[in-house]
Formats: structure tokens, sequence, C-alpha cells
């Protein structure tokens, strides 16, 4: 029996994590709308949201349609103010419009948010996982400093009507009624201030038809960031590392003294526990011997076993008995000695 077609045979086991080029992932990611990652601002951002600005902040209706809003270069605009009566089908301008001009000489930004950099380098700005289908790693991804800048766009309104003047200056005057404005760009908010409302109006002939030319000379404060200079820095991989390790711990050490005189056949067993040695040792007996009591050094309990049965003090062993000694240690660090007194049978 086939599988369904809508199940899904492969499993994905690293989800949302970077399995290929790192430049490619981030130019990927930081393309996406919302995304809170910074991305490049030239020039050509920053006028197209201004002009975006004007069309939502400044916007004017009249009759019941939208005043447009065009977008000139210093030089386009002197061409412009040489042939504009003869822009349409008519060879004239259809007023009212709205134009927008930027000085070209950009000025050092004057925002403070833009300071307190000394040096200009990349920061960090977020930490990515990775994952190349072998070992967990991430990269980090860094942003360089804004560049401030100060553009001076100049807004002019061209109207025939005194009331639609008056109109847009209520606009205007509303939008910075609190000294300033603000524009999104790719989710930056650069201010925007207000220098000054002049009038540019002019009479070249007492017979043709007079219109008005209101002039708003403004400020905007923003930065540029240069897309070139974004970085990915490998931060770290995670490997796994093996080791076989051979142990090699000391060996307890079992020493017999015995005192075979001709009157007093006496035994005494000694055993170390070394450092770092194991706390139990077994051994065999090669006498008969009568043990009758115990000391001990750096031991908190001690256990011993004769063939396997625990015994006490006193006790007997037999020659080719198996004995086995367990010990606690009170202080690891130091040698644990067992000292068993006795006599060897005559």
């Amino acid at each position: 029996m086939g599988l369904p077609k809508k199940i899904k045979k492969d499993l994905d086991l690293q989800p949302g994590l970077q399995q290929s080029n790192p430049r490619q992932y981030l130019e990927n990611f930081i393309d996406q709308k919302n995304i809170p990652l910074p991305r490049g601002i030239d020039f050509t951002d920053l006028d197209g949201g201004f002009v975006d600005w004007v069309n939502k902040e400044l916007e004017l209706v009249i009759d019941g349609e939208k005043t447009p809003v065009t977008f000139l270069t210093a030089q386009r605009w002197t061409e412009f103010t040489k042939t504009w009566q003869n822009s349409d089908k008519y060879k004239n301008i259809k007023i009212p419009f709205i134009s927008v001009v930027r000085k070209p000489d950009g000025q050092p930004g004057t925002n403070p948010v833009d300071f307190g950099i000394p040096i200009r380098r990349s920061f960090p700005y977020m930490t990515v996982p990775t994952w190349d289908g072998n070992r967990k790693g991430a990269d980090v991804y860094m942003t360089p400093p804004p560049v401030g800048v100060d553009l001076t766009y100049t807004v002019r309104f061209f109207t025939y009507r005194m009331t639609e003047l008056n109109k847009l200056n209520e606009i205007v005057l509303k939008a910075f009624y609190a000294a300033q404005s603000y524009v999104n760009i790719k989710g930056n908010y650069f201010p925007i201030m207000l220098e000054s409302i002049g009038d540019e109006s002019t009479i070249d002939n007492i017979d043709e038809k007079r219109y008005y030319v209101q002039t708003y000379e403004l400020k905007m404060m923003a930065y540029t960031l240069d897309k070139e200079e974004f970085k990915v820095v490998p931060a770290v991989n995670r490997t796994i590392m093996t080791y076989d390790l051979t142990e090699k711990r000391p060996k307890n050490v079992a020493k017999f003294i015995k005192d075979q005189s001709q009157n007093d056949k006496s035994l005494n067993l000694i055993v170390q526990f070394l450092v770092s040695a194991p706390t139990y040792l077994n051994f065999q007996s090669d006498s008969d011997a009568n043990f009758v009591s115990l000391d001990t050094v750096n031991i908190t309990a001690a256990t011993i076993r004769v063939n396997g049965n625990v015994v006490t003090v006193p006790f007997t062993v037999n020659n080719g008995d198996l004995v086995s000694i367990n010990i606690v240690r009170m202080d690891a660090t130091q040698i644990s000695e067992i000292i068993l007194r006795g006599t060897i049978p005559i």
C-alpha cells in the first residue's frame, strides 16, 4: 500500500538552521519585510523615503484628485523651470502639482543619535545557528556603524488659487506642530525639520495668468548603511570529541611481617591503600594465621571477607584462603592502612 501523496517522506531534523552560503542566507534574510535586522541604506533609499513621506504626510486633494508629487534633481529642476509651460499635450503643465528637489551638498549628520562611535568598525548584531549536515554551529552577523548625513529638500507647490495654497500651508504646519516629523525608511526613523517657508511667485507678463509658487525647505537628519560592509563571521562549531583512556591506577600493597623465633611466632599483616588506588584488595593467604586485633589509619569503615564470608576479629585463615578487604577512606588524598595482628599456629 503506497503512501498518500500529501505525506511528507523526508523530515527536516534541523528546522530553521542555515545550511548553505552564509552571504546568500544573509541577503535573503534581510530582503524580507518586517525583519528587525538592519538593511543597507543609501541616498536613493533616503530620496525615495522622503518622497513617500511627502505623498502621505503632505497629501493634498483638490476637487477629488490627489495633487501629484514629482521628484527632480537640481539639474533637472533647472531644465524643468525653463520648459515647464510646454509639458503636456497642450504644451502646458497641469497645475496644481508639487515638486521635490534635493540639494546635492549633503552635510555631515547633526543627529545626536549618530554620535558616540569613536572607531569605525563592524559590530555584532545577532547570532544565527548553522547546520552543515554534520555539525552544529553559529554565525555572527556584523553590521557597520551608520554614517550620519543631513539632506536638505525644497518642496515647491504650484497653484493658481490662494485657497489651495492656504490648505497646503495648514497641512504643513500641522505636520510640524511638534517642531519635527518622522519618516520611516527600511525600519529606521529619521527626523525631518521645517527650516523655512518661502515664496517664489513671479509674474513675467502682467497679461498672463498669475500662479503661486510656495516653497518649503525641509532638512532630514538621516544616516546611511553600506550593505557591502555587512559581514558574516563564524562564531563557534560544536564538535564531538572522543578519547580512549587507558586506566593506570596504583596497586595496593599487602605486607606480611612474621616473627618466627623459637618461642614466639607472631604475624602482622599491613595492607596499604595508595592514593588514587582502588578501595579494595584481594589476596591469597600463604599460611595459617589467627588474627586477634585490627588497627586502621585514615579509614572510616572496613569489611573483611574470607572466601566470601564476612568476618570480624578474632578470625582464622588457612593457607590458600581468599581474603578480601574493602574500605571507606576518610581523606582520599592520603594513604590508608589496615594492620591485622595475630599469630601463626605452631
